[in-house]
């Protein structure tokens, strides 16, 4: 009997240790998720200043072809 409580406790705390293990692999993912999401973010504005640095040169170019 003695040997089947042992048991049970064991499988207990491998449960809970693999239940942990799980949430822990969760919350390394969503962490990995956000900064991908960041990174994201950051490369759009990036493009989003580019593209109006862009506008701006080709505005003054123009401006600067037509004399004024």
């Amino acid at each position: 009997m003695s040997s089947e409580k042992r048991r049970t406790g064991s499988d207990s705390s491998d449960a809970y240790a693999r239940a942990v293990r799980r949430e822990e692999q969760q919350q390394e993912r969503e962490q990995q998720q956000r900064r991908q999401d960041e990174s994201m973010e950051k490369n759009a504005e990036i493009t989003e200043i580019d593209e109006a640095s862009d506008l701006f040169r080709q505005h003054s170019h123009q401006q600067s072809m037509e004399g004024g």
